[in-house]
């Protein structure tokens, strides 16, 4: 005759009762058991990365208006001299919230400059006819630069025992501008006590807009918590908007102060901006073939 076992039969009394009591799970049992999933891992948090900037751009190349072609080669200095701050304004800032991998970049800058040069001919007819004949060309623009951006980071690196990430980002770069070249003669002739004396200007471009898609890549070293370099370039255009266009940025950024609410650093560094662009033609040709390239430097607030 078999003996029930004592755990079967303990099972049997307790059922029997009606009293519940904890019994341990046999390995069998545990087996049985639908298993708990594990809680997925959170989201990193949001970041945002918001600067104000200053820069301090020369400009060489070409701006044709209304058919008329001005060479431009000026310092920054140079636009200092002209008339601030009818001549020079600038309002600049960028944007970005980073999400692990994920970020997203604007960027806007709204600047009016202008850059010119003189030239004198003198030119002695006869004794008693004198001429003078003197040309100051000038150009002025007024423009708005902004950028939206979206970047992703696919690589990672250990250098030195500091992080280097490497960012792929495309985008769009908007342009308006409203430009103005000036070409102001001065023309005397005299004979004996008579002068006769000629001034021109010629002007204006207009409203002058573009859309110029763009794709880049930027590195970021994280040389310790409170410093970080930065490197990035893009080219666009590509003849639907400009002929073609290119940037390249290179900033050092370091942490002076926390607060409950921000991290704030100090960025500084250079950028590069470049653009070819061209419209219409004959009186209504517009040109902008230009180097904007200068020191740049801000403060950024994290949080």
């Amino acid at each position: 005759m078999l003996r029930p076992r004592p755990i079967c039969a303990a099972a049997a009394l307790v059922a029997a009762s009606g009293v519940g009591i904890a019994v341990p799970a046999t390995s069998a049992v545990a087996a049985d058991l639908p298993a708990i999933a594990a809680p997925a891992p959170a989201l990193p948090a949001w970041t945002f990365f918001a600067t104000g900037y200053a820069w301090l751009p020369s400009i060489n190349g070409t701006a044709t208006v209304r058919g008329r072609t001005t060479d431009v080669d000026a310092t920054f200095f140079d636009l200092v001299d002209r008339e601030i701050p009818k001549q020079l304004l600038a309002l600049m800032g960028a944007f970005e919230a980073r999400r692990g991998p994920v970020s997203l970049m604007t960027d806007i800058a709204y600047m009016k400059l202008g850059a010119g040069g003189d030239a004198v001919r003198v030119r002695n007819v006869r004794p008693e006819v004198g001429g003078t004949l003197s040309a100051a060309a000038s150009a002025d623009f007024e423009m708005v630069i902004a950028e939206i951006a979206a970047a992703y980071e696919f690589a990672r690196w250990t250098v030195a025992a500091a992080p280097l990430a490497l960012d792929l980002y495309g985008g769009a770069r908007f342009w308006w501008q409203r430009a103005e070249a000036r070409l102001s003669l001065d023309a005397g002739v005299t004979i004996a006590d008579l002068v006769i004396e000629r001034d021109a200007a010629l002007a204006a471009s207009g409203d002058v807009t573009w859309l110029d898609p763009l794709i880049g890549l930027r590195l970021r070293y994280q040389l310790s918590p409170d410093a970080e370099l930065t490197l990035r370039g893009d080219v666009g255009g590509f003849g639907l908007g400009s002929d073609f266009s290119w940037q390249t940025i290179a900033t050092a950024n370091w942490t002076f102060s926390r607060t409950e609410y921000a991290d704030w650093s100090a960025m500084l560094g250079y950028r590069a901006l470049y653009v070819d662009f061209e419209t219409g033609s004959g009186r209504r040709q517009y040109g902008y073939d230009m180097l904007m390239h200068g020191p740049i430097l801000g403060v950024t607030a994290r949080f």
